[in-house]
């Protein structure tokens, strides 16, 4: 099956290739291999895989020439570079433009294909002897390169390089999240704040605080201030949202609740939009509910999601969880949820996940409904609005972060599926999801200590992941490299 890509030609990765050669070796054998790369390029251009504005270069041969393709890179702002060996290339091509001063935290892939047969049996190109020269310098000056082998004109060599691609773009469009936390982590939470220098170093994560305080104001007056400009919103601007959201689907909560929940989403949206915020962590529990608006904040908070709003809303103001979800949310396409492991994870392959009314509209599995909250924490009477059930059925990974033992950080990420015969069918939102290895995962949530939050992205971005921390150099665990 083809590579689906999740995104459109004005938000997809700025793609700058390259051609690479020295002058020897057989001219019909590297015309052959520039031919193929040079449609590659042009059906991911046509395809909208890469940017409208990507930049292809023709056959280069030094370092001189290197070094004004390495300044038109740079200029351009590329996000992924792609520099495609035809033949055994100049020594000094790969180090000129890898170690420009604005590439130095650009991807590269390097790229030839296997010898092509030009109907005699002279060496032709000896391309991959390039690549793991380049390769060789990329590990001693410690570089991350990722190879690519193979024919651009199949499939599979193309497969792999749109998942490259959307994997990097993510990398480029996490160095533009700001992240607002509404609120700090309720007591005891610790794995809900983060070291924001490390953040900031990782994945270019700035991180902004607006109190608790400030939210509520804007729910009362309607008005929010900040970085950027003022933002207000009218009583006419909540009751078509409250309409909005009932479209579709069963309210089975009254309209004053589901009013000020629109109220209170329309509040998070004008503090985001007058700050310019991507990505939002809230603390969503005591404050909001009782007594000062008196309704969860579930169902507003992913209302932004579904709006596209914001890449990420987590819950109990957990901002390294907000990170991961806004990481699937752009490696996916589709909005990611902040859950929890709600059961013991190595008691059986059907892994639960869940938590309190968090569903995503648009995103559920069965009929949608908007309801109570469940369990409410007071112990009192239950909230709303939420979504409640199952989300979509189908393939889920699983995204969590974590310290290491020497400053940096760790992910883990898993796979499965839930489907109608593992929905345990328990009141909150959530995905139960079959996960062959859930011994091993259990083991690796346990031995590295994960915390019990975790983004669900609603398909298999597995791969993408795994490139992601390659590329930012984030230790990497998953149950199948276990099992």
């Amino acid at each position: 099956m083809a590579y689906r890509v999740h995104y459109d030609s004005s938000t997809a990765p700025k793609l700058g290739m390259v051609l690479n050669s020295i002058d020897v070796f057989s001219s019909k054998g590297k015309d052959l291999a520039d031919s193929r790369l040079v449609k590659l390029f042009e059906d991911l251009k046509a395809e909208g895989a890469i940017h409208s504005d990507s930049i292809l270069e023709p056959r280069i041969a030094g370092p001189h020439e290197a070094l004004r393709v390495a300044d038109t890179f740079a200029g351009a702002l590329v996000d992924v570079i792609m520099i495609a060996n035809s033949a055994f290339p100049n020594g000094h091509v790969f180090p000129t433009i890898a170690l420009h001063p604005g590439l130095s935290r650009t991807p590269v892939i390097i790229t030839s294909d296997s010898e092509p047969n030009v109907g005699d049996s002279e060496w032709t190109t000896n391309a991959w002897c390039g690549v793991i020269m380049n390769n060789y310098v990329a590990k001693q000056l410690g570089r991350h390169i990722r190879p690519l082998a193979g024919n651009p004109e199949t499939e599979s060599f193309r497969d792999e390089l749109k998942m490259l691609l959307n994997a990097y773009r993510a990398v480029a469009m996490l160095r533009r999240d700001f992240l607002c936390r509404f609120g700090d982590a309720p007591g005891g939470f610790h794995s809900a704040t983060m070291d924001q220098m490390t953040f900031l170093r990782t994945f270019g994560t700035r991180l902004d605080t607006v109190d608790l305080l400030g939210l509520m104001t804007t729910f009362y007056t309607r008005t929010a201030k900040g970085h950027l400009r003022e933002e207000s919103f009218t009583d006419a601007d909540v009751e078509a949202t409250m309409q909005e959201m009932k479209e579709g689907r069963k309210c089975l909560i009254d309209d004053e609740k589901l009013r000020k929940g629109a109220r209170l989403y329309h509040a998070f949206k004008a503090q985001i939009e007058a700050n310019g915020y991507t990505s939002i962590a809230v603390k969503c529990w005591p404050e909001i509910l009782h007594p000062n608006i008196d309704i969860a904040p579930c169902f507003p908070m992913t209302w932004l999601l579904t709006k596209g709003i914001v890449t990420a809303a987590s819950c109990e103001a957990d901002c390294p969880t907000a990170v991961m979800q806004t990481l699937g949310t752009l490696l996916s396409g589709e909005p990611s949820a902040c859950l929890d492991f709600v059961n013991y994870t190595g008691g059986c392959e059907c892994v639960e996940l869940g938590h309190c009314g968090v569903g995503i509209a648009g995103l559920m599995g069965e009929g949608e409904a908007i309801g109570e909250k469940s369990p409410d924490r007071q112990g009192s009477d239950l909230n709303g609005p939420a979504l409640i059930g199952q989300f979509q059925y189908g393939p889920k990974t699983g995204i969590s972060i974590a310290p290491d033992a020497v400053g940096g950080l760790k992910v883990l990420c898993f796979t499965g599926e839930n489907t109608p015969e593992s929905n345990r069918k328990k009141l909150y939102s959530a995905a139960d999801v079959i996960v062959k290895e859930y011994r091993e995962l259990d083991k690796l949530i346990l031995d590295n200590g994960f915390p019990h939050h975790l983004a669900v992205a609603m398909s298999d971005i597995s791969r993408e992941i795994a490139e992601v921390c390659a590329f930012l150099g984030v230790e990497y665990h998953n149950p199948k490299e276990s099992a």
